[in-house]
């Protein structure tokens, strides 16, 4: 009889401690893996909006415009259509990375504006730099510069006046 209680007893404590083990990693993974959720902030043709995108980080949309942000650290943020105003500042100057079709842009603590087009898009820098990341290589933008670029290369880097940075968008 006791050799059944003590044979009982083992099971129930080998497999409270399989169960307790299961949970516990369940927890870690859930408070320790942040899920990755993304938002997508549009306007409507006559419209424009400003959105938050980080405490550091706000985007201008021009009318008929589209973007993604994503809750990662740092914020992954991809236009998709039409124009685009961005402004780094404080804590989020250095941390934005941008996806236009296959290219991506990083700003060095800047203001930009970036309007994509069916073949690549364009990128004016109102203050700070912008790195271009193509398929032949990194180019760099400056201050009151602009570019041109379609996935493979950058083209038409060109001095600019503060007004062609976002004409778009009153007060800069």
């Amino acid at each position: 009889m006791a050799l059944a209680a003590r044979t009982r007893w083992r099971s129930f404590l080998l497999h409270g401690s399989i169960a307790t083990t299961a949970l516990g990693l369940g927890l870690m993974s859930w408070f320790i893996a942040k899920p990755l959720a993304t938002r997508i902030h549009q306007t409507i043709p006559g419209e424009r909006l400003t959105v938050t995108a980080t405490p550091g980080i706000d985007i201008s949309l021009d009318a008929d415009s589209s973007v993604t942000v994503s809750n990662a650290e740092p914020p992954q943020i991809e236009l998709l259509r039409g124009n685009a105003y961005f402004d780094a500042k404080g804590q989020g100057a250095g941390k934005l990375q941008l996806k236009v079709g296959t290219t991506y842009i990083r700003d060095i603590g800047t203001r930009f504006s970036v309007r994509k087009s069916a073949n690549g898009g364009t990128v004016a820098v109102a203050n700070g730099q912008v790195e271009i990341l193509v398929e032949s290589g990194t180019y760099l933008i400056g201050a009151h510069e602009g570019a041109d670029f379609d996935g493979v290369r950058v083209t038409g880097q060109r001095m600019i006046a503060d007004a062609d940075v976002a004409p778009w968008k009153p007060g800069l």
